[in-house]
């Protein structure tokens, strides 16, 4: 159970798909290179936005449950989901540092 107006950590995942190998037929000259960055970009504030929402949806149940109105499975299912959205940001940020260390290795 996830507290009203917070973040699932789901709701990154659209953006994953919307970014799909889809767009990978449409040929490397279809769009610029400041477009496929703002993609990136926002592909990459979506999986940091779940995360937020997921720890403070898990914070939210934690707190329900320390008050005695909420119950232990819908905070350690909600403390599961975060600790998944914060490893799928981890590795996003670890490859992602990968790529860069890799690219400033060919430009040396």
């Amino acid at each position: 159970m996830i507290m009203a107006g917070s973040v699932a950590p789901q709701q990154a995942l659209p953006a994953l798909e919307r970014h799909s190998n889809a767009d990978i037929g449409e040929g490397p000259l279809a769009e610029s290179s400041q477009t496929k960055g703002a993609r990136f970009a926002a592909t990459l504030a979506a999986i940091v936005d779940g995360a937020a929402g997921a720890i403070g949806a898990a914070d939210n149940a934690a707190a329900a449950l320390a008050s005695g109105k909420g119950d232990v499975a819908t905070a350690a299912i909600a403390r599961a989901k975060a600790d998944v959205a914060l490893e799928i940001a981890s590795v996003a940020a670890s490859r992602v540092s990968a790529a860069i260390a890799a690219l400033m290795q060919t430009q040396a």
